[in-house]
């Protein structure tokens, strides 16, 4: 349902559809579905299991989401504030969906985790324990901002250093993805090289999803290509062009590493993963010759689909090779 068009008479069942299309699209969740998958055959390879799509992928996977999900509750209520001054026209806002809702929606997608976590681990082991490391490296971080909202409103001012603070969770969370396809078994030290990866792909996304909106010039919108008196609060223009060929490469370099420290490189996958960084080189090229807002749009764009292109890549590579 569009967000436009739903109103306080709408079911709400479809108030909730039109919230979740406007902050947890379904877009969304299929695109997390093959860096998961990576992470997941990841783990089963380091540890010398056979990579494969088992239960405990798709249980894994439905905790991964719902956490994601969770994460979005509390941002809304941590932004709330902003949000109610800046975007009076979003669903909970609008009160078509309250934060009362949102509340009860975290909870269960709390337990949803909770729930994932435990039945991969078969109890309490060492994908609970990673779990526990992503809520003191994230969930904690969230809430004291809930509680102290200065510390989120000094962040927001410095896009660049709130694009930074995303890398913890990432880096943690790669290493919970990782675990549940080891199983009981700890995740040697190769995990390294997908945290790394992970944590280089979070700044790409992070960057380039807020550099997507060149028609909206309103101070109060979040966009990287934005001119700004420093560097922690914008990265203007060219510099986020830059920034985001770069991070795009570098998450190519990062594949073809760590493909072949498990083994698992294959001349097509290299070829393919090689073709793919391609697109964001053309963009800049394309933008260098005519620098416009649009044109940023576009390096952002072929930037992301690097990382959801590679990751599908990756995910084939490992399971049709060694």
């Amino acid at each position: 349902m569009s967000t436009l068009t739903a109103t306080k008479q709408s079911p709400f069942a479809l108030r909730l559809l039109a919230y979740s299309n406007e902050r947890f699209p379904a877009w969304q969740v299929l695109g997390q579905f093959p860096m998961f998958l990576v992470a997941f055959l990841f783990g089963q390879v380091i540890t010398g299991k056979t990579a494969g799509f088992t239960v405990d992928l798709f249980v894994g996977f439905a905790a991964f989401v719902a956490y994601t999900l969770m994460v979005r509750t509390i941002d809304d209520h941590k932004d709330a504030a902003h949000d109610n001054a800046h975007y009076p026209e979003r669903v909970l806002q609008r009160g078509l969906v309250t934060f009362t809702h949102l509340k009860i929606i975290g909870v269960i997608s709390l337990l949803v985790v909770l729930g994932g976590t435990f039945y991969v681990d078969r109890g309490f082991g060492p994908v609970s324990l990673w779990l526990l490391g992503i809520f003191v490296s994230n969930n904690l971080v969230q809430f004291v901002q809930v509680k102290w909202a200065w510390i989120g409103e000094w962040l927001e001012a410095r896009r660049v250093l709130l694009a930074l603070s995303v890398i913890p969770f990432w880096g943690v969370g790669a290493v919970w993805a990782a675990q549940m396809g080891a199983g009981a078994q700890w995740v040697p030290a190769k995990v390294w090289w997908l945290v790394a990866l992970w944590s280089v792909a979070a700044l790409l996304l992070e960057i380039a999803r807020k550099s997507r909106t060149p028609e909206d010039t309103r101070e109060t919108v979040v966009d990287y290509t934005k001119s700004a008196s420093s560097w922690t609060r914008s990265l203007g223009l060219t510099g986020t062009v830059v920034v985001l060929a770069g991070l795009a490469l570098g998450v190519t370099v990062l594949e073809f590493a760590t493909l072949a420290v498990i083994d698992r490189g294959a001349g097509w996958a290299y070829a393919a993963l090689g073709v793919t960084a391609l697109l964001p080189v053309a963009a800049a090229l394309l933008f260098w010759r005519k620098p416009t807002r649009v044109g940023a749009k576009n390096v952002s764009e072929a930037s992301a689909s690097v990382w959801l292109i590679g990751q599908i890549v990756f995910a084939v590579a490992i399971l049709t090779t060694g």
